[in-house]
């Protein structure tokens, strides 16, 4: 049986979506990190290896689109390339991770996605099927209005008032109570020894904050509300569209947050004829339609 397939290649977990040519679902599956970086070349091939295993088991698959992060790295795309010709896999795509989360989230019609997690982007297609993006720069330079942007800027804060320079804030007693961070010692070495989802942790603690009616705190999730419109201002501007529909994606803005919340009324602002709505399908989706489409 020929069937179109879709990947969405995460950096905790790969699922994987069949389709048959009618469109039906006939088979989903998930396995481990597809993460070259993290995982190391040998277990990046054994995965492949089972995800091609796999994808025989169901039948034959005619066509196939991948989604992930780092796709130009060009060794991942060429241990790809291998895995999937050995596989008799040749009508495939491979994309970024936030092209299929657009076309799932948006039922394939064009707009815009904003994605807040751990990090953050905004990325559109316009009618015409131009693609734009802003953001995804990362969390040295870029990454405002996701987790670990709330994290960072809350630490920085506590760090401030403990200088003597800085608004008192309810974020220096829950970062103790929370992790047990009463120190600068502690703090140093807690968030220099470990990646950025430590930081983006402590964005539960802003949203707990700001409830509670912190100032500081408030001022923080105000800020990066901003900060995502701005980003998604300009996507909008640079389609060139009179309305667009623009999905929230991401923990940070697919949850009842305070952040989504000040997002929501900063673009009602900037831009009325953008309107924020929820995911209508989720990335593996977008990816497994993009597949159909090559048929």
């Amino acid at each position: 049986m020929k069937y179109a397939a879709g990947i969405d290649g995460g950096g905790t977990k790969t699922r994987v979506c069949c389709r048959d040519l009618q469109g039906q679902t006939i088979a989903e599956k998930t396995f481990g990190a597809f993460n070259l970086n993290s995982i190391g070349a040998e277990r990046f091939a054994e995965l492949l290896t089972e995800i091609t295993t796999y994808l025989q088991s169901v039948g034959t698959c005619a066509a196939l689109c991948i989604g992930t992060a780092g796709i130009s790295n060009e060794t991942m795309s060429a241990m790809i390339g291998k895995a999937l010709d050995q596989a008799g896999i040749m009508q495939r795509k491979l994309v970024g991770d936030h092209i299929i989360a657009l076309h799932g989230a948006l039922d394939g019609q064009p707009g815009i996605a904003l994605i807040a997690g751990t990090g953050s982007i905004c990325f559109g297609i316009s009618p015409a099927g131009e693609e734009i993006r802003a953001g995804g720069w990362g969390h040295l330079i870029g990454d405002e209005g996701s987790g670990y942007a709330l994290g960072r800027d809350a630490l920085s804060a506590v760090a401030h008032a403990w200088d003597g320079y800085g608004e008192p804030t309810l974020l220096t007693n829950l970062l103790a109570e929370t992790y047990g961070l009463d120190s600068r010692s502690k703090i140093i070495s807690y968030v220099y020894a470990g990646d950025k989802s430590r930081m983006a942790a402590f964005s539960r603690l802003v949203e707990q904050a700001a409830a509670a009616g912190d100032d500081v705190a408030l001022t923080i999730i105000q800020s990066n509300g901003e900060k995502l419109a701005q980003q998604a201002e300009a996507v909008y501007r640079r389609l060139h569209m009179k309305e667009a529909p623009l999905a929230m994606l991401g923990g940070m803005l697919e949850n009842e947050t305070l952040l989504r919340s000040a997002f929501i009324r900063a673009m009602e602002h900037r831009c009325p004829a953008v309107h924020c709505i929820d995911s209508k399908h989720d990335a593996c989706t977008g990816a497994v339609m993009m597949a159909q489409a090559m048929l």
